[in-house]
C-alpha cells in the first residue's frame, strides 16, 4: 500500500487553506456528471445518509491517538463510540491508522484538514463487495479539484477486510436508521430551503446531507453546479435525543446544526461579491477572531465574516420560526456559544444589529443587508 499523497503544487497551496475557504467553494467542475434519471430523482428532494465509506473512515481516524484524544473532531460520549473501540481495537496499529495519524501531524495535512477532506471523499465512494468503487457522478466531493481518498482505497479494503468492517456496519444499520429517522424529525429540511431561497439569490435542486455517529463539531459543506441541476452536499453531525427542553427549543438546537451548513451555500455566493469590502471591515482580525480559539480555524477576513453571517441568519430564521420564549433560549445559547466557545467575541453585537435591520425592511432580502452590515463593521 502506498501511504504517500502526490498532488499538483496548486492543489498543495489550496491544502493550506482554512475550513470556511475550502469547504465552501461553488464547485463546477467538467467531470460533474448527474444522469437524467439522477437529476429526475433527485429534483426537489433532500436525503439523509451514513455512507459505508464514509463510517469506514471515520472508525481509522477514532483508532487513532489523536481521534482518541480530540472529542470535538471524534464523539466520544455513545455507546456506539464504545462498540467501535471494542470491536476495532486489536487494530489499532493497522498501516491505515498510522497514515491517518501521520497526517494529522504533517505540516501540510494537519489534524482538521485532514479530517474534513478524507470524510468528505468518502461520501464519494461506495462498496461492491470488498471493493471500494468510485462513484461517478463526483470528480470530489470535498471541495477542490483534487480526490484526496482516491488514492488509499486499496489500503481502505485491506483494512475493512482483515477488520470485518462490512459485517460490524450491518450489525450496525438498525442504529443508523434509527439516527437517520430523529433527523428528518429533527430538522426541518423543506422549511429551512424554502426560507432560504425567499431571502437568496442562488437556487439548488438537490440537498444531500451525510453524518457519522462519530462527528463531534467538525461540520462542513460544498455545492456543484452543472447546466442544468445544482446539488449542496452536507457534511453534519448526529441528532440529539433531547428530552429536557421544549419541543420548540429541541428543534431550534437542532436546526442551528443544519442550518449553519446549508446556509454557508446562500451566504457565501453573496459575500464573494464583497470581498474587498469585507476584507476591510473585518482587517482587524482581532476584533472579530479570539487567538487560540475554534476561530483559528478561519484564517482570513472573508472566512471570518461568513462564519459571522451564517450563524446570524440562523438567528432570523429562529425567530420567525420559533416562538418567542423558545427563540429567545436559542439565541441565548447561540450568542453564549459562539462567544465563549467558539471565539467570536462580537458576534452578539452582529447578530443584534443584523436583527435590527432585517426587522426595519420591507423585502426582507437579507443580501440588501450586506452593505450596512459592512458599514457597521467597519466602525467597530
Amino acid at each position: 500500500m502506498n501511504n504517500k499523497i502526490t498532488f499538483p503544487k496548486a492543489v498543495l497551496l489550496t491544502c493550506t487553506l482554512t475550513m470556511a475557504i475550502i469547504l465552501t467553494s461553488c464547485i463546477v467542475f467538467d467531470g460533474v456528471n448527474f444522469p437524467e434519471a439522477y437529476r429526475t430523482e433527485k429534483k426537489g428532494q433532500y436525503t439523509m445518509e451514513i455512507p459505508e465509506v464514509q463510517e469506514l473512515v471515520h472508525i481509522i481516524m477514532a483508532l487513532t491517538p489523536t481521534g482518541i484524544k480530540d472529542s470535538n473532531m471524534i464523539d466520544h460520549t455513545t455507546r456506539y463510540y464504545k462498540r467501535v473501540r471494542e470491536h476495532f481495537k486489536p487494530y489499532e496499529q493497522e498501516p491505515m491508522v498510522n497514515f491517518y495519524e501521520n497526517e494529522f501531524k504533517s505540516i501540510i495535512m494537519n489534524r482538521g484538514l485532514t479530517y474534513r477532506l478524507h470524510k468528505m471523499d468518502a461520501c464519494g465512494f461506495y462498496f461492491e463487495g470488498d471493493k471500494i468503487v468510485k462513484d461517478t457522478k463526483y470528480p470530489s466531493t470535498n471541495g477542490t479539484a483534487f480526490n484526496f481518498l482516491q488514492p488509499h482505497t486499496g489500503g481502505l479494503e485491506e483494512f475493512a477486510k482483515k477488520t470485518k468492517f462490512r459485517e460490524f456496519y450491518a450489525q450496525n444499520k438498525p442504529y443508523y436508521d434509527s439516527l437517520i429517522t430523529a433527523a428528518h424529525k429533527q430538522m426541518p429540511i423543506k422549511k429551512m430551503w424554502s426560507w432560504l431561497e425567499e431571502r437568496f439569490p442562488n437556487r439548488y435542486d438537490s440537498y444531500r446531507i451525510t453524518f457519522s455517529p462519530l462527528t463531534g463539531g467538525n461540520h462542513s459543506t460544498t455545492r456543484f453546479r452543472t447546466d442544468n441541476f445544482s446539488q449542496t452536499l452536507m457534511f453534519i453531525s448526529r441528532p440529539y435525543l433531547i428530552y429536557t427542553f421544549s419541543d420548540g427549543v429541541a428543534e431550534g438546537i437542532m436546526t442551528r446544526v443544519v442550518f449553519t451548513e446549508i446556509d454557508h451555500n446562500y451566504v457565501n455566493p453573496v459575500s464573494d461579491t464583497f470581498a474587498n469590502e469585507i476584507n476591510q471591515a473585518f482587517a482587524k482580525r482581532e476584533t472579530w477572531a479570539k487567538k487560540g480559539t475554534f476561530a483559528d480555524d478561519y484564517g482570513n477576513a472573508y472566512s471570518v465574516f461568513n462564519e459571522y453571517m451564517t450563524w446570524a441568519v440562523f438567528t432570523l430564521y429562529a425567530e420567525e420560526n420559533l416562538n418567542k420564549a423558545d427563540f429567545d433560549y436559542v439565541n441565548e445559547r447561540t450568542e453564549a456559544q459562539m462567544e465563549n466557545y467558539r471565539g467570536f467575541p462580537k458576534y452578539r453585537a452582529f447578530n443584534t444589529k443584523l436583527r435590527e435591520l432585517y426587522k426595519a425592511q420591507q423585502t426582507k432580502n437579507i443580501v440588501e443587508l450586506y452593505k450596512p452590515m459592512l458599514d457597521w463593521a467597519k466602525q467597530q
